[in-house]
C-alpha cells in the first residue's frame, strides 16, 4: 500500500482481534465511519447462498434496546444517513454523520454488529423485498452477462454461483439460518472499524475501544470455498434476450488481490480498456465497432478475473472478439509503450 493511503492513519487492535482505524480530514464537518466485516459470498455453503445480503438488510432492524427502524431512525436525528453493501469477501456497514454525531454513529454500529435481533417478522418481509431484487437483477443484461462469465470459468467455486441467491435458495431461509451465519461471522477478529472525517484521532479510538471492547472474543467459522481445479479450454455460452445491444463480455481466470501478478494485470486492464488513450476504445469505439469498451482485473481474495466489456450492436459480435483478441495477444507478445506506462502511472 502506498504512504499517500496509510499517512495519518491510526491503528488500534483491540484484545479481542477487532482493527480501529481513526483518520482526520477536515474538509467538510463530517464523519464516516465505516465497519467492514470479512463475510460475504464466498464465506456461504451452497445451502445458505445469499444469506450475507440478506443479513446485510437485517443488521440494523432492531437489537435488544433498539426497535426495528430505531436505528435508521436516530441516524436521520443525527443529521446523518446509512448504508451498505455486500461483495465476495466482505460486508460493509456505513454511517455518514454531522462530526458532532460521531459517538452516535460509533453506538449505533457497535449495537447492531454485536447484538442485531435478525426479528423473525421483519425477515419474513425483507426476503419479498430482496427476491424482487433478485428478479430485477436477472433483468439486467450487464449482471446476468457477468455473472455467467464466472460460471463458465469456473467449475468448483462459489463465485460461479448467482451472487445475491436464487429465488428459491431465499425462500428457503429461516431466522435460525441467518442468525447462525451472523452469530459464526460477525465476529471481532473479522472485523475493521474505519473512523474518518473531522475529528481528533485519539479520542476517536477511545470512544470506539469502549464500545467495541468488550466485545467477546471468538473463532469466526471455517467454511472454505471447494478449491477450483485448472483447464485450458475456450467455453463459450450465447443468451438470447428481447434487448436491442448486445453485452459482450470475454473472461480470463486472474489472480487474488496479494498474489504476486495482482498489479500486473490491474496495469494491463488499464493498458487496454480503461479511457480514450486505452488500445481497445482506440480499436473498438473510436471505428464505432462499440458503443461501450472496458477491461479490468476484479481480485478478491480467494480468485481473480480479467475481464473484456462491450455494448455493441449484435452483428458486431465476431468483429468485435477478433479485435479484443487481437489487443490482447499482441499486450502479450509486445507488452506496453513507454507512452503507455507514462499514461496510466498516475492511476495506479
Amino acid at each position: 500500500m502506498t504512504p499517500r493511503w496509510t499517512e495519518g492513519v491510526h491503528r488500534l487492535v483491540l484484545p479481542n482481534g477487532l482493527v480501529l482505524l481513526a483518520q482526520r480530514d477536515a474538509a467538510a464537518p463530517a464523519v464516516a465511519v465505516v465497519s467492514h466485516v470479512r463475510a460475504g459470498f464466498f464465506d456461504e455453503p451452497d445451502r445458505l447462498s445469499g444469506v450475507s445480503h440478506v443479513l446485510e438488510h437485517m443488521l440494523f432492524k432492531g437489537t435488544p434496546t433498539r426497535g426495528v427502524g430505531a436505528i435508521a431512525r436516530e441516524t436521520k436525528e443525527a443529521g446523518g444517513y446509512l448504508n451498505a453493501a455486500t461483495s465476495y469477501d466482505y460486508t460493509t456497514y456505513y454511517a455518514v454523520l454531522p462530526a458532532r454525531s460521531l459517538p452516535v454513529a460509533l453506538d449505533l454500529q457497535a449495537d447492531a454488529l454485536r447484538r442485531s435481533l435478525i426479528d423473525r417478522d421483519e425477515l419474513r418481509r425483507e426476503l419479498v423485498v430482496i427476491i424482487e431484487e433478485a428478479k430485477r437483477k436477472l433483468d439486467t443484461p450487464g449482471a446476468v452477462a457477468a455473472e455467467t462469465l464466472h460460471a463458465l470459468l469456473f467449475d468448483r467455486h462459489r463465485i460461479r454461483r448467482w451472487r445475491i441467491g436464487t429465488e428459491a435458495h431465499l425462500a428457503a431461509l429461516t431466522r435460525e439460518d441467518v442468525s447462525g451465519y451472523y452469530r459464526s461471522r460477525y465476529v471481532p477478529e473479522r472485523t475493521i472499524v474505519a473512523m474518518v472525517g473531522d475529528l481528533e484521532p485519539s479520542s476517536a479510538l477511545e470512544a470506539a475501544r469502549d464500545l467495541f471492547g468488550s466485545w467477546p472474543a471468538a473463532q469466526g467459522a471455517s467454511d472454505p470455498s471447494p478449491e477450483e481445479l485448472p483447464h485450458r479450454e475456450v467455453r463459450v455460452r450465447t443468451l438470447r434476450g428481447d434487448v436491442r445491444t448486445a453485452e459482450l463480455v470475454l473472461g480470463w481466470r486472474g489472480v487474488p488481490a496479494l498474489h504476486d501478478d495482482a498489479a500486473a494485470l490491474d496495469v494491463a486492464g488499464i493498458i487496454l480498456g480503461s479511457g480514450r488513450p486505452s488500445w481497445l476504445y482506440r480499436t473498438l469505439r473510436d471505428p464505432g465497432i462499440v458503443t461501450s469498451v472496458a477491461a479490468w482485473h476484479y481480485s478478491p481474495t480467494e480468485v481473480g478475473v480479467f475481464s473484456i466489456g462491450a455494448d455493441l450492436d449484435p452483428s458486431r459480435l465476431d468483429q468485435a472478439i477478433g479485435v479484443m483478441a487481437g489487443e490482447v495477444a499482441r499486450l502479450r507478445s509486445y507488452g506496453p509503450s513507454p507512452g503507455d506506462m507514462a499514461r496510466i502511472r498516475p492511476l495506479v
